[in-house]
């Protein structure tokens, strides 16, 4: 064993080379210390980068440098050597810059110039870029970060209810302390003394009976002075003809600060102008059943000419003024009345009605002649009404589908022909002369349409020739059917991406013809800044976008004058604006 451990101590000693404590470790060299990072931005001219050629060089010139000689050096410790490699090196340093310094700033190799190039394109290509994207950008943030301004305080004024008593609140003893002027209480809804007009549940009654927050007797007489204007026949104004100077006519369109008012309460869910071209007097009505009127060039007035009447107990869906009677506005309603207001005796009459149930009511009117009335209800049935009665007798009855028939659209050329639509997307051309034995059977469109993904909002004739469908849908699209190709199931010719989703708190978009044209129609937008869209048809292009200073909400509801250039939108707080040139 022993024998064994001194051959092996032998063989180590033989194997291990000898080290030396003071010799240095010689260290790998890296790229790191030829190059740094450069600034993409920064150019090749200004960067100072030794590069490893200029390094080659003052090594060559340092080895053809003279050593110092052994006896100078022996009085000294070694550091007059080291002085004097310093400086010759610094010194062939400094010749080498003196000689290469010209030739690299001002002439560059050729990866150098190719860096310098590709650095220049890359900045032109992004000022190109993001040039306009920029400029674009910057000028919306700078709209936005104006000082908004306060809505316009024109039309309906709110009222604090002054007969609400405030009572203080109830505390214990333990808790009791001085009370605060913030800290009120209210009293329950059912104990508040609100001053509500009379508002039958069928039968007529006048405006006087309907008027919201009269003040005087000579307020309820509003409509009686504008009678001689309404019913005076002016110069009626030629709109172009080729869509092109219309679009010009459409581009000088503004609102201004007297184009808004607050004509309703609520949140507006229909308009309709009168089609008086000598007064302008447009009807907007809100979700709580009431009717503004809103005379828009009476600036004088306490009220700058709006005024309000509760006509219905619920949302007011559909307002027209009569074809054959300019003077007779009818509305249908969500409570289950169709009424019509007689401006000559401002009284306001049933015209039809059905029991308001919890799944049935009445959604949507069309006038076929002075005398015939169709009507969609929510249980998917179209009613055909002889207005001549009191109330209105049903003549006959189109189950066009199994639920919630919406809008109805009488055919430009044939008015025996409608198109209505649901909310579970099923829409068609129906003919009112259809009749069944069978009560349950549905009628059978006359053209159908393929069925949209989800529910349609509104379908309509353009108004000249009947020859496309507009319709506006719940999946966020905007179509358009050519009708008259004698197909019984129409294709759409059109389809345009369109946010429809208004949510909650806003009123449903539908898409309208402008009444002289169908080679346009108009329709609100949730974009910002808020605007209003005028779309070509039929190819579906965005024309022209309405904006300004004073519109600062989402018009759902917009309406054209049917002889006037001049068109309104209506948001979800009653205030209505108006665009003209």
């Amino acid at each position: 064993m022993a024998r064994r451990s001194a051959r092996f101590a032998e063989k180590l000693a033989k194997s291990s080379p000898v080290k030396i404590a003071d010799t240095p470790v010689k260290k790998k060299t890296t790229i790191r210390e030829y190059f740094k990072a450069p600034d993409p931005y920064v150019s090749i001219e200004k960067l100072d980068i030794e590069s490893p050629q200029k390094k080659l060089l003052v090594k060559q010139e340092l080895k053809h440098e003279p050593e110092p000689s052994l006896d100078d050096s022996s009085e000294s410790d070694g550091s007059d050597y080291q002085d004097g490699i310093t400086s010759t090196r610094k010194k062939s340093i400094k010749e080498n810059k003196n000689q290469n310094g010209r030739q690299t700033n001002t002439a560059l190799s050729e990866y150098e110039k190719q860096i310098q190039q590709n650095i220049e394109e890359r900045k032109k290509m992004f000022q190109e870029l993001v040039g306009a994207a920029k400029d674009d950008f910057m000028n919306i943030i700078s709209a936005e970060n104006k000082e908004k301004k306060k809505a316009v305080q024109r039309g309906l004024k709110r009222k604090v209810d002054e007969s609400i008593e405030v009572t203080p609140l109830r505390m214990s003893l333990r808790s009791r302390k001085p009370l605060k002027e913030e800290f009120v209480s209210m009293k329950d809804e059912d104990e508040r003394k609100v001053n509500t007009p009379k508002n039958p549940k069928g039968g007529p009654f006048t405006l006087a009976d309907a008027y919201l927050d009269q003040e005087s007797v000579e307020d309820s007489k509003f409509i009686e002075e504008m009678i001689p204007l309404l019913e005076k026949e002016g110069e009626l104004e030629k709109l172009p003809a080729d869509q092109q100077d219309f679009l010009k006519l459409m581009r000088s369109f503004s609102i201004r600060e007297e184009g808004v008012a607050k004509v309703t309460k609520s949140r507006i869910y229909s308009m309709a102008w009168h089609p008086s071209n000598s007064k302008l007097l447009i009807a907007a009505c809100d979700r709580d059943g009431n009717i503004g009127f809103w005379d828009i060039d009476k600036h004088e007035d306490k009220h700058q000419g709006v005024r309000a009447f509760r006509v219905h107990k619920q949302p007011i869906n559909c307002a027209t003024f009569d074809k054959f009677n300019p003077m007779r506005l009818l509305t249908t309603s969500y409570d289950g009345y169709v009424r019509c207001l007689d401006m000559h005796s401002n009284v306001v009459d049933e015209v039809y009605s059905i029991q308001r149930t919890k799944n049935t009511w009445t959604a949507y009117h069309a006038q076929k002649d002075p005398s015939t009335l169709i009507v969609s209800q929510s249980n998917g049935d179209v009613v055909v009404v002889d207005v001549r009665t009191k109330p209105g007798k049903v003549e006959n009855v189109i189950h066009c589908f199994e639920m919630s028939a919406r809008t109805v659209s009488l055919h430009p050329q044939d008015d025996n022909l409608f198109m209505t639509c649901n909310r579970y997307g099923e829409l068609g051309i129906f003919d009112m002369r259809y009749t069944s034995n069978n009560d349950d059977e549905l009628a059978d469109p006359v053209i159908s349409f393929p069925k949209a993904p989800k529910g349609v909002h509104g379908a309509f004739f353009s108004p000249i020739t009947g020859q496309y469908a507009l319709i506006t849908c719940t999946d966020d699209t905007l179509k358009l059917y050519d009708v008259q190709k004698g197909k019984a199931e129409v294709e759409c010719i059109k389809s345009i991406s369109h946010n429809n989703f208004t949510g909650r708190w806003l009123t449903s978009f539908k898409a309208v013809w402008h009444p002289q044209r169908e080679d346009v129609f108009i329709v609100g937008s949730l974009e910002h800044p808020r605007r209003v869209e005028l779309y070509g048809a039929p190819t579906g292009t965005l024309l022209h976008n309405f904006s300004g200073a004073f519109l600062g909400t989402v018009t759902s509801i917009n309406a054209f004058h049917p002889t006037v250039p001049i068109f309104a939108g209506g948001n979800s707080s009653g205030r209505v604006n108006i665009f003209r040139s």
